[in-house]
């Protein structure tokens, strides 16, 4: 003890080894919370994931049965059967989401990257439930047409006749009408914008809240 009673302390340590093991302490808790946390929050991004793909207006309008002018009609899917085709699609995009973790290092660096659907989409251009057999025969590969090929034409010499005809009770490829007919442009797509990339556009500040919740 000094004199007049002041307490004196003698730091036995220097300041980089308290610092190095205060970031230790700090590293080790971070990492041990990341784990915790890491399948929850795999579960969020998910869901989240899931539900922004369900809400984009192709697949809105592709499961619009009977609606006028909606991809349903135009690409002539039978009723009732694109709920399963879309559950599908959607399952087999959701199974690709591949979260990299890097552990926090004792300078309390570390990383989180997400990966989400190779754009090869080999793994949905392989489904069966993209494919429908028109009325004359051919098999449409509607989803390659949706993801990857844009508005290239795909039928000529007719036209889509909305009304209450055809397989999906929305119209029709017309004869009479002549002309060419595509995917209509709102909802076509190639490898780096498509219905699925476009469904994280604006979503970073949601995607980091969510994985925020490693920390907690």
């Amino acid at each position: 003890m000094g004199r007049n009673g002041d307490i004196t302390i003698k730091l036995l340590e220097s300041d980089r080894e308290i610092k190095n093991k205060i970031y230790k302490g700090l590293m080790e808790d971070i990492n041990a919370a990341i784990n915790k946390n890491k399948n929850s929050v795999i579960r969020r991004l998910n869901a989240s994931i899931e539900g922004w793909i369900r809400r984009q207006p192709e697949v809105v309008s592709l499961l619009s049965d009977g609606k006028l002018k909606s991809l349903n009609a135009q690409f002539g899917l039978p009723r009732g059967s694109v709920e399963g085709a879309v559950d599908e699609i959607i399952s087999s995009a959701l199974s690709t989401l591949e979260i990299d973790i890097k552990p926090i290092n004792e300078k309390l660096k570390g990383g989180v990257e997400f990966k989400f659907q190779s754009q090869d989409y080999i793994n949905l251009l392989g489904l069966g439930a993209g494919h429908v057999i028109t009325e004359s025969g051919t098999d449409l590969h509607w989803l390659d047409w949706l993801i990857i090929k844009g508005d290239t034409v795909i039928v000529k010499g007719y036209e889509y006749s909305p009304g209450n005809r055809g397989r999906s009770r929305g119209g029709f490829m017309d004869l009479n009408l002549g002309g060419v007919w595509r995917v209509p442009p709102q909802f076509s797509g190639i490898r780096q914008d498509n219905f699925l990339t476009r469904a994280f556009e604006g979503k970073d500040k949601q995607i980091e809240v969510i994985l925020r919740g490693l920390l907690k």
